[in-house]
């Protein structure tokens, strides 16, 4: 198995994440608001700028009702 890239993972969480919320017809602010995180901070995860703990992780999962592995689905 080859070598994970913590920036690609990264991205495509983000991606991911970005996939999920438009599935839902949320704004990026309107999910942060109903999940509970800042804009910014939505935003940056979106981008893949940031490295997030697995608490927000689990947030994320149960917000979109997803398993967390769902998550890293590309």
């Amino acid at each position: 198995m080859g070598m994970q890239d913590p920036v690609a993972v990264r991205k495509n969480l983000g991606k991911r994440v970005r996939q999920l919320r438009q599935k839902r017809g949320l704004s990026q602010e309107g999910f942060a608001h109903a999940s509970g995180l800042g804009r910014s901070f939505a935003g940056s995860i979106e981008r893949g700028e940031r490295d997030i703990r697995i608490t927000t992780l689990c947030k994320l999962a149960n917000f979109f009702d997803v398993p967390m592995a769902q998550l890293f689905k590309r």
